[in-house]
């Protein structure tokens, strides 16, 4: 029996739709009385039998060295200064390349795109037929001939090919030639007058306007996406050009609505999840921090959200996922302009056990995990070029590739998107998921997730990680969202999250859906003695804790490295943490790599638990209980792509 009070401060709730808000603050302080046996439960193990995946990493560390040029990454390369780059290298570089017999090349179909977000609060560009005009003058085959060498495919949903979810083949049109008298006609019927002083068309209001397409460093190829850009917006009659920026300004800009017309970057997605779709282009997230960058609107677009989310099958979510793309495809609030090949380069005369990984390609963290020397010995350096500096190592912060590119091998999660994107055990042990029909004590409608987690992970201060840690997490997400950090949009219909001992945490949901263990499974735990709001870090420190830039603020995490050097815009070096629970015993023969993916389906019963059901927030100190209950309509999205140049 434990007895213990909620305390709960300036409780603060909206519940949103199209028409009305409610705001309410309230002080509860509630003493419960909860009666909870765990005793002789037994929940099966969601691991698979080879543990090879997850066991490393058997090199002693990892130096990013920030390569800007192309033809310097090549170089670096080919001199063996670098093992292998984050990025792709261009089809330009091939020959010199595929005759190197110490270099290995890896090509997948690349899951994200090359893209032109489009402001469409600005106006003209709010006007929709305008954006769908330039879609059609902009010239995809030429991107794919001219610039990739045919080592890309031309595409057109928000959604890659790569993934299940992808309704490309819907389309009753498609944007991938140059069509401009299809956008002439467009802008002819909406009133876009060409002015005969100029050439150049006015806005319906007589007004002039021009167009500037903003993009960072060019890339090796004779003509840029930019370019071509430009050349459809001047056969359609439109003042533009466009004009080099820096790339984490523009970003920065981007995340907080600032001024722009269009922005040429891309996207690398790291899940096969489409519950983004249900954020990225929302109206509500319009004007909100990091969110909805294209400012999009669309009322029969926002329609199609509940089914997104709230579907419990793969049908009914790619029903509404197919439809919401048809929108985004007619409206063109973002361009896809490329799908490439992603072409990959590496050495092979040292090292051995890369791992093919569709998010992550060859680069990723489970290669640094599983990459060890020829001979099968310990040890080794490893340097990784990255074609930008990072902004920030700030989990909570930073949207770029390259910051995550590091990031990803200092955290944990309860899970990890294994080389195919499915979930992988990090630090769960096993789960158990239930709703009322499999738990009469779980309220109908609801989804318990139960979860135990490994006992042998530690913080690199040498601190244990318990199921606190892991609830903590969620808390300090919510609690932080009421000064703007966007992780507490992440939590969807998330009602309670408590640890009833220190290697059990609990997860309900107020609903059933598709989406639930997406919504936290992947995210990085934290440690509750670093980020508390007593002494740590805090709520409202989340966007100023900047660790590693900063060498007085806390880094403190438990993944399978940790940062022990950096140079500012030069490199980042991150070594073998000794303490990581998956951790290699040098002891024993090096396995060769496997990439079977794990169940998560167990069929097993726990005990009823009595609680009571508190429409609050709360954080219990001195107590192994963390829990939350509220009546909240919280906004989320899968921060599942990060940011790139190209």
């Amino acid at each position: 029996m434990s007895i213990f009070t909620l305390l709960v401060l300036d409780w603060r709730f909206r519940c949103t739709d199209l028409r009305s808000s409610v705001h309410t603050t309230a002080l509860l302080i509630i003493t419960v009385l909860l009666v909870v046996s765990f005793s002789g439960v037994h929940v099966a193990s969601g691991y698979a039998e080879s543990y090879s995946l997850i066991t490393g990493p058997y090199i002693d560390e990892v130096i990013f060295k920030v390569i800007v040029a192309p033809d310097q990454t090549v170089l670096a390369l080919q001199t063996g200064e670098i093992e292998m780059d984050t990025g792709f290298i261009h089809p330009n570089y091939l020959p010199q390349l595929d005759t190197d017999p110490n270099i290995d090349i890896y090509r997948a179909i690349r899951n994200g795109y090359g893209h032109i977000t489009i402001n469409c609060r600005k106006y003209p560009l709010n006007i929709s037929g305008l954006r769908r005009a330039f879609a059609f003058a902009f010239n995809k085959t030429r991107v794919t001939s001219e610039m990739f060498d045919g080592f890309s495919i031309e595409h057109d949903s928000l959604v890659p090919q790569p993934y299940s979810w992808c309704a490309e083949d819907q389309f009753d049109y498609h944007y991938y030639s140059a069509q401009p008298d299809i956008g002439n006609q467009i802008l002819d019927d909406l009133g876009f007058a060409i002015d005969g002083a100029t050439g150049y068309r006015n806005a319906p209001d007589g007004t002039p306007f021009e167009i500037v397409i903003e993009h960072g460093s060019p890339g090796p190829y004779g003509i840029s996406t930019p370019d071509i850009a430009v050349e459809a917006l001047h056969s359609l009659h439109i003042d533009a050009h466009r004009q080099p920026a820096d790339f984490n300004e523009y970003i920065s800009r981007l995340d907080s609505h600032g001024d722009y017309d269009m922005v040429f970057y891309a996207f690398n997605f790291y899940s096969n999840d489409i519950d983004w779709l249900a954020y990225e282009y929302w109206s509500e997230y319009a004007d909100t921090l990091y969110q909805n960058p294209t400012n999009f609107r669309n009322a029969t677009y926002d329609s199609y959200r509940d089914a997104l989310l709230s579907g419990t099958t793969y049908e009914e979510v790619y029903e509404a996922g197919a439809e919401m793309q048809k929108i985004l495809h007619y409206n063109v609030p973002r361009l896809v302009v490329y799908e490439n090949i992603y072409l990959q380069a590496y050495r092979n005369d040292q090292f051995t056990g890369h791992v093919e990984d569709l998010g992550n390609h060859i680069s990723g963290p489970w290669t640094m995990r599983n990459i060890h020397n020829l001979d099968g010995t310990f040890g080794g350096t490893v340097t990784v070029s990255l074609g930008q500096e990072p902004d920030s190592f700030n989990i909570y912060v930073t949207n770029s590739a390259y910051a995550a590119a590091i990031n990803s091998e200092l955290w944990s999660s309860l899970y990890k998107y294994n080389p195919d994107l499915e979930p992988w055990p990090d630090l769960a042990e096993s789960m158990l998921t239930e709703t009322h029909s499999d738990n009469p004590s779980i309220p109908e409608g609801h989804t318990r997730f139960t979860i135990d987690i490994i006992r042998n992970a530690t913080w690199s201060d040498g601190e244990p990680v318990t199921a606190e840690d892991v609830a903590f997490t969620y808390v300090y997400q919510y609690e932080s969202a009421a000064y703007g950090n966007p992780a507490g949009t992440d939590l969807g219909d998330l009602v309670a999250v408590y640890a009833p001992n220190h290697y059990r945490v609990v997860f309900e949901f107020s609903t059933e859906s598709y989406w639930h263990f997406s919504t936290f499974a992947y995210d990085y735990i934290i440690p509750y003695h670093i980020f508390n709001n007593s002494g740590g870090i805090g709520y409202e420190g989340w966007n100023t804790w900047n660790p590693e830039f900063d060498p007085a603020e806390p880094n403190v995490n438990c993944g399978p490295f940790i940062v022990t050097d950096i140079e500012a815009g030069e490199y980042y070096k991150i070594e073998r943490n000794p303490l990581f629970h998956h951790a290699a015993d040098p002891s024993l023969p090096i396995e060769a790599t496997s990439t079977a993916t794990t169940s998560l389906t167990n069929q097993s019963t726990i005990p009823e638990m009595n609680g009571l059901l508190v429409f609050s927030i709360s954080v219990i100190s001195g107590s192994t209980i963390v829990i939350i209950y509220c009546v909240v309509i919280i906004m989320k999205e899968r921060r599942s792509l990060n940011d790139i140049q190209e």
